[in-house]
Parts: C-alpha cells; structure tokens; sequence
C-alpha cells in the first residue's frame, strides 16, 4: 500500500512538473530546470546552482539524509516552508545537512531567493 502511496504522489509530481510548463507566463532568466529523483541512498545530495536546487524535488527513506550544496556564486540559505529545518547562509561549497525521520511531503526554498523552491518526499 505504501508503495502504491509513492507511486501515486510521484506521478502526481511529475503531472504537475509537466502541466505547469504548458502555462503562459513570464519567468525572469535563467529559468531553472525542474528534475525529479528517486533515491534509495541513505545520503542524497541536492546541488544548488544557477539559481535553482537540482534536484527540485526528491524522494528518499525515512531516516536518510539529504545534503545541499552551494555549488552557486551566489549566497543561499535552505529554508524548511514549515520551519522544520533552516541553515545559516551558505557561500559557495558549503553545505547543510538535515534527517528525515518522519514520512511526508516537506517543501523548502531559499530564504534569501524566495523563486527557488524544492520538495522532499519521505516514504
């Protein structure tokens, strides 16, 4: 039944990441591009650069840890939408790391850039 759950949540993801390319609107340059990834790893990285997280949205087991890296000129922070997890500010080749214990949707973005957004999905 939980797998089905997964199964369920990432096609819904991925309807939504292809349904929302097909509306008009404007985006300010560069657009970042939306990816999607499975892991099994009890570590996984989401890369941040060009102003985007690759990947945007994740799936993991409950208990692994995901890790951002700023691989960006930039300076960002990773905020939790939820106030569950918050970094400091992160220069270029820093990282922060947080555990997921629970199950559950957990969306984020940058505290600095709000644009920038991602999703953990725990199973």
């Amino acid at each position: 039944m939980k797998k089905h759950i997964v199964f369920v949540l990432a096609a819904l993801v991925m309807a939504t990441i292809l349904t929302a390319g097909c509306t008009s609107y404007s985006t300010p340059s560069p657009s970042p591009t939306t990816s999607a990834v499975t892991s099994t790893s009890n570590q996984n990285t989401v890369t941040i650069k060009d102003f985007a997280f690759t990947p945007s949205t994740l799936t993991i087991k409950r208990g692994a840890n995901v890790t951002w890296m700023n691989d960006d000129t930039a300076t960002h922070r990773i905020d939790s939408d939820t106030q569950l997890f918050k970094s400091n500010d992160l220069n270029k080749g820093e990282t922060f790391t947080y555990q997921f214990n629970d199950t559950g949707t957990f969306s984020y973005h940058c505290g600095i850039h709000p644009d920038m957004k991602g999703t953990i999905i725990v199973s």
